[in-house]
């Protein structure tokens, strides 16, 4: 063989011994995965994770989540869980370590401290911004100790009140009552021409109670002192005659059919839609509950109707909320910092006029905002409303607390299941397991061996 061939097939040898050694390494790192290699690790985008109550979240805070997602990068994602079950849920959650980065609850100004301890769930907030630009009548729910732990966004004027088709109401010939007894007039003719006087969503339970709850300020107005009385355990729900009286007629209403004959069957989203339609007359609702349906049936003609404050015992006045889902940070959050980062972007003047003048049925925020436009007829009624203090919520301890349950129970008296005295009874009976696990000393411990009410 010539010098020209054994060069040749040397190379290729050599050649052929590269490959072969190239391909040994390769199935070798192959198998043992241990070398990664110079080129980088991508990262997971960021994320933090809501969890909520349905209701509290409304589509325009969706909308200010999608906007900070754009201008951040970090992504927000939302878990609704219906109202019955939640506060058990976030209990669960909170205790297990699973709970989401961020978790809203109805605060009121006993909730941090007595209901939950801020100084273990939640995130300190008191050195944020924002927080020295919130209403000072909100402080009292979102402080414990002279720290900040909650950040409240949400409608700084709630009243609920009854609202009313005007012209189902002109056809008849009626007018907004004063009195229980022109309520009752009222309802009994729009009930005649066949029409559902009151829209009431007794499938949405949370809301069927409202017309009693809200009437707190009412009742503290009429007899000055009654919350602190209640508050310090001197009086019970069950032994104040005014509370009986108002319940009596709640529970006549839907006796003789105001509330239609189905009504436990209704929900809060069907609200617009029957009194749209004409098939009822009247629903319980916030101020802005015409606006709301002006948004997506601008040609409703939904700007001239009319409201009342809730009627029972000729009640004038309606209650001013100071208690509202409010948003903490989870202490035991993976991204503390993306958490403060939203919270500063929510409360940052073109987000908080944003959701001013897209919540669906408030008119201001809890939050100094531009002035929102009103409708003439809000604008009408804001202007000779009575407006009160707050109602039983917000300004007596254990009853926010124990909503799940009051729910349930006002349903069964609705459905004659329950009295008055009993449901009122039941609510006393929670209060006292409530203030004996928070230790208050206004309610004596039982005595040893005495069975819980």
């Amino acid at each position: 063989m010539g010098c020209a061939s054994q060069r040749a097939l040397t190379a290729r040898t050599k050649t052929a011994a590269r490959l072969a050694l190239i391909v040994g390494l390769s199935c070798c790192l192959a198998a043992c995965g241990a070398w990664k290699g110079p080129s980088p690790v991508a990262s997971s985008p960021r994320k933090i994770q809501v969890m909520a109550s349905d209701g509290w979240i409304y589509d325009v805070m969706g909308e200010n989540a999608k906007r900070f997602e754009k201008e951040t990068g970090i992504k927000v994602s939302f878990s609704i869980y219906a109202p019955h079950v939640y506060f058990r849920a976030l209990q669960t959650m909170l205790a297990s370590g699973e709970a989401a980065d961020i978790f809203l609850m109805q605060s009121t100004r006993w909730y941090l401290g007595s209901e939950i301890d801020p100084e273990k769930w939640c995130i300190d907030l008191t050195s944020e911004e924002w927080t020295k630009r919130l209403k000072t009548e909100w402080l009292p729910a979102v402080s414990y100790k002279g720290r900040v732990y909650g950040l409240i966004v949400w409608d700084d004027t709630l009243g609920w009140v009854y609202t009313y088709n005007d012209r189902i109401f002109r056809r008849l010939g009626l007018s907004a009552p004063r009195t229980y007894a022109e309520f009752v007039a009222v309802c009994e003719r729009i009930k005649r021409a066949g029409i559902v006087p009151i829209y009431e969503p007794g499938a949405s339970r949370w809301h069927t109670s409202l017309t009693f709850f809200e009437m707190g300020a009412t009742f503290e107005e009429r007899d000055p002192g009654l919350y602190e009385r209640l508050n310090a355990n001197k009086l019970k729900f069950a032994d104040y005659p005014p509370f009986h009286r108002a319940l009596g007629q709640i529970l006549s209403a839907a006796n003789r059919g105001f509330f239609g004959n189905d009504f436990m069957a209704d929900t809060i989203e069907g609200s617009k839609t029957a009194l749209l339609s004409g098939a009822a007359a009247m629903t319980l609702n916030k101020i802005g509950f015409a606006r709301s349906v002006l948004k997506t049936n601008p040609d409703s003609g939904a700007q001239t109707w009319g409201m009342f404050p809730i009627p029972w015992l000729d009640n004038s006045t309606v209650s001013i909320e100071r208690s509202a889902p409010t948003w903490f940070g989870n202490a035991k959050s993976r991204d503390r910092a993306a958490v403060l980062q939203f919270f500063r972007f929510l409360t940052r003047d073109d987000n908080l006029y944003r959701y001013a003048s897209e919540q669906p049925e408030g008119i201001s925020l809890s939050f100094p905002t531009r002035p929102v436009p009103l409708l003439p007829n809000e604008q009408a009624f804001v202007g000779s409303a009575r407006l009160g203090g707050e109602p039983f919520q917000g300004g007596v301890k254990y009853i926010m607390t124990q909503w799940m349950e009051i729910e349930a129970d006002f349903e069964s008296m609705l459905a004659g299941a329950l009295s008055p005295v009993g449901f009122l009874s039941a609510v006393d009976a929670r209060r006292a397991n409530m203030a004996a696990a928070a230790r208050d000393p206004a309610w004596p411990p039982p005595l040893s061996g005495a069975s819980s009410p």
